[in-house]
């Protein structure tokens, strides 16, 4: 885990190094879709399904997309970072393979997105590899790291917009993800 979390600090450091690190997510999605020169779209819709968000990485552009119903804002900020982690990474560069439900809901989206794309070739897309429990883990720390540099998570005498009980299990979550 150790190398996994050097790995994590160098990119959180070259991205407060390049100024790209901002309270507003979508800030940082449009300097990395400049810097990537390809548009970055964040998507949020009420995903009936297993997963909080996906990277889909399409030829010409990429897209987050994240729940909307049932979520904290603090949960989809971690959710958009958690994803950006995996497009930053380094070994990270492919979409998670989902579940059945979950690749129907993303098709439909993506033909909404991008309709000049064949039904076969969305399918490819979706089915590729997924990440590894590493690769999890990883984007994980990275999104917590994420919002931690940016002041979203403060000790918890100073968490905002948290009950007490809420402030104690993030703080036990940030305990657990530092390593």
């Amino acid at each position: 885990m150790g190398r996994r979390r050097a790995t994590v600090d160098q990119v959180l450091a070259e991205l407060r190094r390049r100024d790209f690190l901002h309270a507003d997510v979508r800030v940082v999605c449009q300097r990395l879709s400049r810097d990537r020169g390809r548009p970055l779209h964040l998507i949020p819709l009420p995903l009936r399904t297993s997963i909080s968000g996906a990277w889909l990485g399409m030829p010409d552009a990429d897209y987050i997309v994240y729940q909307s119903v049932g979520s904290s804002p603090l949960h989809q900020i971690h959710v958009i970072w958690h994803e950006i982690g995996h497009m930053l990474l380094p070994g990270h560069a492919r979409t998670c393979d989902v579940d059945p439900a979950t690749r129907d809901v993303l098709m439909k989206v993506l033909n909404a997105l991008v309709p000049n794309l064949s039904p076969a070739v969305l399918k490819r897309i979706l089915g590729r590899g997924g990440f590894t429990d590493g690769q999890e883990v990883e984007a994980e720390v990275f999104a917590g790291a994420a919002v931690r540099a940016l002041g979203e998570l403060a000790p918890t005498s100073g968490h905002r917009n948290l009950t007490e009980a809420e402030a104690q299990i993030v703080d036990a979550l940030a305990r657990e993800l530092r390593v």
